[in-house]
């Protein structure tokens, strides 16, 4: 009997273990407004895990980065059309009426990125299209089994066992790509190379809200691998994002946060270019320059100790490589969109 209650609280506290694992564990809160009365949440990520999002409109709701595995896209996709069910009912009662049809299912998946972390969900969603950049489809594509190894030995992630890469059917690479429903307008939004290719974010104009992805990850110091040598066009970017109107901002891993994450994500990149300028005139090689930039603002940051050194060796070289001039539109950083300005047919079939 006692081997019986060791081997069942072994059990136990193994399966704890797994769901304290990196992306064993979310939960979908609401943004604006209590359950029943808004259309948006937030699929928080616990413990520094990836963010996602869910969008209910009457005809169908959307997914915003399905995170991390088949395992949890299958939770996030029950959490959708629960969350789309509470709309529909809601709607139809304030209508005093009865609902006629089943609560729309998920219409869209709108990914920010390539990044397995943020994608890998997307499987689950097979009546749905899938949106990103042009690019991050390639890169998904081409490098989706290393990130899947990586995700999976690295980072420990469990649920990877029947993933298979899941990439866009349908592509934005200028302006956005617009959902204007009557209850609510999501403009998906290609900001070019930020963080890695083809970067994108989702921005509610009506509530305020950008969903960021990766471009804004307040308190975390970037992860290096996968990274493209674009830190000023990302840079630019968030000078862009700064100007629109918004409130909330969900980034791509970490707490919910006010519109000035987007200012202190912008502070640490032009921080960190400015000290690596200076090592670069110095003389200073990319290792040199790696030891010896510090940043003591930002020492609270998650993985400052582990990832600075790696981020000052890929802003060394964009600075060697691509020469110490302003980003140019033509890179993609100065050339997001402003989205008041932009005309597109409606993304509905």
């Amino acid at each position: 009997m006692h081997r019986q209650t060791l081997r069942s609280l072994s059990a136990f506290f193994i399966f704890a273990g797994l769901l304290l694992l990196p992306g064993c564990d979310f939960v979908v809160q609401p943004l604006g407004g209590a359950e029943g009365r808004t259309l948006v949440y937030v699929a928080q990520g616990k413990g520094g895990a990836p963010n996602g999002g869910i969008v209910c409109t009457r005809v169908g709701a959307v997914v915003i980065d399905p995170m991390l595995s088949p395992t949890l896209g299958d939770l996030l996709n029950t959490q959708a059309q629960a969350k789309s069910k509470v709309f529909w009912d809601n709607f139809h009662a304030s209508r005093k009426e009865k609902p006629r049809t089943q609560a729309p299912p998920v219409l869209y998946v709108f990914n920010t990125t390539y990044r397995g972390s943020h994608t890998f969900g997307n499987q689950s969603f097979d009546k749905a299209d899938v949106i990103s950049t042009s690019k991050a489809k390639e890169r998904m594509e081409a490098d989706g089994a290393a990130m899947r190894a990586e995700l999976r030995d690295l980072w420990k992630v469990p649920g990877l066992e029947g993933h298979a890469t899941t990439s866009a059917t349908l592509t934005v690479d200028e302006g956005a790509f617009n959902l204007d429903t009557p209850d609510v307008k999501i403009k998906f939004v290609a900001v070019g190379d930020c963080v890695g290719e083809g970067d994108a974010v989702v921005y509610l104009p009506v509530q305020k809200v950008l969903f960021a992805g990766d471009v804004v990850v307040p308190k975390f110091v970037p992860y290096y691998k996968g990274r493209s040598l674009s830190i000023r066009n990302w840079i630019e970017t968030l000078k862009k994002l700064d100007t629109w109107d918004i409130e909330t901002v969900v980034p791509g891993h970490g707490d919910v946060a006010k519109k000035d994450a987007i200012r202190q994500q912008r502070e640490f990149l032009e921080a960190l270019v400015t000290e690596v300028r200076e090592q670069i005139k110095a003389g200073k090689t990319a290792e040199q320059a790696a030891a010896a930039v510090k940043l003591p603002k930002y020492a609270d940051w998650a993985h400052y100790n582990d990832w600075l050194g790696e981020n000052v060796k890929l802003v060394y070289r964009e600075l060697k490589e691509k020469g110490d001039e302003r980003a140019s539109a033509a890179d993609g950083g100065a050339s997001v969109a402003k989205p008041a300005g932009i005309s597109q047919p409606d993304g509905f079939k």
